[in-house]
């Protein structure tokens, strides 16, 4: 379901789309970008297909060609801006205009799974969370990087998706994919889990 506070998101990232990159926040972004890559080669060293769920300008699957040279590489954004950037700068990736709720892609289709930072901008995490694991094969992992603060100031922010680190492993139990790897980045405020499709979890 599309809320209205998500079309603001769609909005506010359109207008944002042409300086995106140009932010003091990708500082920050490239240093998670790259413990989310070290996680998951530590669990799948060399994936086939790599889908990042909310690429944005396609910074991360930028990183991930980089890394995995021979993958086959998919971004969505519900953005047009950010899927128009991501496309001129990833031209071999095949790049959606799509929700995190409603994945373009075949199911079992995906080995690696991406998100960085998009979480808490989804109408429906729970049932994104779904469609990842629809998408993704057996075996195959999905990597969140997340904002993740107290539950007392989510409470303040309630506009605002974010979940702690138990809400969000209960969120992937119940989307099959139970977490292998959940821990908070440089800074406290990010929470890194990994999920794997068919495990048995931590």
């Amino acid at each position: 379901m599309v809320t209205n506070d998500s079309t603001k998101d769609v909005e506010h990232f359109n207008r944002w789309s042409r300086t995106y990159d140009d932010s003091w926040i990708q500082r920050y972004a490239d240093r998670v970008h790259t413990e989310m890559l070290n996680v998951v080669t530590n669990e799948i060293a060399a994936p086939n297909t790599v889908l990042d769920v909310g690429c944005g300008t396609g910074r991360l699957l930028r990183k991930a060609r980089a890394l995995y040279p021979s993958a086959q590489l998919f971004g969505v954004d519900p953005a047009k801006g950010m899927v128009e950037l991501a496309r001129g700068q990833v031209p071999s990736a095949a790049i959606y205009l799509a929700a995190a709720e409603s994945l373009p892609l075949s199911d079992s289709s995906v080995d690696v799974v991406l998100s960085s930072i998009s979480f808490h901008h989804w109408s429906d995490q729970l049932t994104a969370l779904r469609e990842i694991s629809r998408v993704l094969r057996s075996g195959g992992c999905f990597c969140l990087a997340d904002i993740s603060i107290p539950v007392w100031l989510a409470n303040l922010v309630q506009h605002i998706k974010v979940k702690s680190p138990a809400a969000t492993s209960q969120f992937f139990e119940e989307a099959g994919l139970p977490v292998k790897v959940q821990h908070r980045t440089f800074t406290r405020f990010i929470l890194l889990t990994l999920g794997v499709k068919g495990s048995k979890g931590v």
